[in-house]
């Protein structure tokens, strides 16, 4: 593993520029633990975006940084409760989105619904249905 961030590679992902911003979830301790070990490793710091849920279990995101033109990472471990974790990553990419980010990359470890990707008998590939709900909203 490299320890330092080679010259061409800092040059595409814009990190002398300040053009990275990298995100944590608020899915569990797990999820900023990995964020705060990859921004240790780029020798970036973690963007500033309060996840929260309502009191009526619906989740809210406030990204408080500006993302515009940014190179925007959102790591995401999944938890116990798959669909919340899901909302989340989805409400978070799309803010960026709409913040004008330049790309939007979600560095996922256990890709949800991963084991449902065939057609069985009248069933649906939920795992297509969610790579393109993620495309939607905006990860490229």
């Amino acid at each position: 593993m490299f320890c330092v961030t080679p010259p061409e590679l800092e040059t595409k992902m814009n990190i002398t520029k300040g053009g990275l911003v990298l995100f944590s979830a608020n899915s569990n301790s797990s999820c900023m633990e990995l964020s705060k070990k990859i921004a240790e490793r780029l020798g970036v710091e973690m963007g500033k975006v309060q996840v929260y849920q309502e009191p009526n279990r619906e989740t809210r995101v406030q990204i408080q940084e500006s993302v515009r033109g940014k190179d925007v990472f959102i790591i995401q471990t999944v938890s116990k409760d798959v669909n919340t974790t899901i909302m989340e990553l989805l409400i978070m990419v799309y803010a960026c989105k709409t913040s004008c980010a330049k790309s939007i990359i979600g560095v996922i470890p256990y890709f949800p619904y991963s084991k449902q990707c065939k057609m069985r008998k009248r069933g649906s590939i939920v795992s297509k249905l969610l790579a393109s709900m993620m495309c939607k909203a905006g990860l490229t």
